[in-house]
């Protein structure tokens, strides 16, 4: 049998809605809502080596935005595929949120959830230099970034696209 090996970063979205702000707060609609300035959030997984990462959302695993992780993980790619040796650091320290620090180091690249510069979000001692490969992230993230496009395309036909526009490789 001919198996293709497993790899070791898979990048996964669900549960996609819309931020909407109204006079009771900020609520989730359905993403068929989605207009050009709107904020997808739902759930990010990022898993290395079986283990997904934590962090990812500021109001739990179902509340990361999409377009501040789009352009983020598109920085993480540029850098990875300029040089074989590089780092590449997501500090918004919004909501006491630590920094992510991506390194590449030929093919081999780590994940480490490092302090925050800019906040009080702390280290994370159980993910400090989480190893995977960079031809799969390399390949996880095109596949995960041709997906999630599909999807906004699909359920927002009239806005998805121009939302896409947006963000640099969607």
């Amino acid at each position: 049998m001919n198996s293709k090996p497993v790899p070791t970063v898979t990048l996964r979205f669900e549960n996609l809605a819309v931020l909407e702000d109204g006079e009771e707060g900020t609520k989730r609609v359905p993403l068929p809502s989605l207009r050009e300035d709107s904020h997808i959030h739902g759930g990010f997984r990022l898993v290395i080596g079986g283990r997904v990462v934590p962090y990812m959302g500021y109001f739990g695993a179902d509340d990361v935005c999409f377009g501040d992780w789009l352009t983020e993980l598109d920085g993480v790619m540029e850098a990875f595929a300029a040089d074989e040796v590089a780092t590449y650091v997501y500090d918004e320290g919004e909501q006491g949120q630590p920094a992510f620090v991506f390194e590449r180091e030929g093919d081999v690249a780590f994940l480490s959830i490092a302090d925050s510069k800019i906040s009080d979000g702390e280290a994370h001692p159980d993910w400090q230099r989480a190893v995977f490969h960079y031809t799969d992230l390399r390949d996880e993230y095109a596949h995960f970034r041709a997906d999630f496009a599909d999807e906004v395309r699909r359920a927002a036909p009239a806005t998805g696209e121009k939302w896409l526009k947006r963000f640099r490789s969607a």
